[in-house]
């Protein structure tokens, strides 16, 4: 294979992507949608704590000694990891001390479960994800909710979370591993 017929690593998130849909699918047809949400829920908490101690393994410096504003971006990176732009489209923002908001107004998971008709059915596993971002960060998190959900009718998937530790006045993680 010669380097213009290789694909490029969009296609492939979007393979894989594809991939999940189909697996999601295929469980939910043949044992119902309770164990397609459970098995799915499962899988991106396992994945989503892979990809966040991928994330922690790179930072500049570690989580202790960075500014607030260092770890939300930090934990920004989870997601921007996992799907590529077009796919997903989110932001994130510090809200006070320790504590942080997504929006996500954009997500084609849920285009796609609507196409197959299994939107009614499925359950989101947004925060198992988290969880398993927080874990893999080394992060815990004290509150994690949340507010909003374009599944069912929201303007957009809105999370806030706050994160134990955060101390106000260094305005870093106290009690985190450096």
């Amino acid at each position: 294979m010669n380097g213009a017929d290789e694909p490029n690593r969009e296609q492939l998130y979007r393979w894989w992507w594809s991939h999940d849909a189909a697996w999601y699918q295929a469980v939910k047809r043949k044992f119902g949608p309770e164990v397609a949400n459970e098995l799915n829920r499962e899988a991106l908490r396992q994945v989503a704590q892979r990809v966040g101690e991928y994330v922690r393994k790179r930072l500049p410096k570690p989580l202790a000694e960075m500014t607030w504003a260092e770890v939300v971006d930090a934990f920004e990176t989870c997601p921007a990891l996992m799907w590529p732009p077009g796919m997903v489209e989110f932001d994130y923002a510090p809200t006070g001390p320790g504590e942080f908001e997504v929006n996500l107004r954009q997500n084609f998971a849920l285009a796609m479960l609507r196409r197959a008709g299994s939107l009614a059915t499925y359950e989101c596993a947004c925060l198992e994800m988290r969880a398993g971002w927080f874990a893999g960060l080394g992060l815990e998190p004290d509150d994690d909710r949340i507010e909003q959900c374009l599944a069912k009718g929201g303007s957009a998937c809105t999370f806030r979370a706050r994160v134990r530790g955060y101390d106000e006045d260094t305005n870093t993680l106290a009690g985190v591993e450096k």
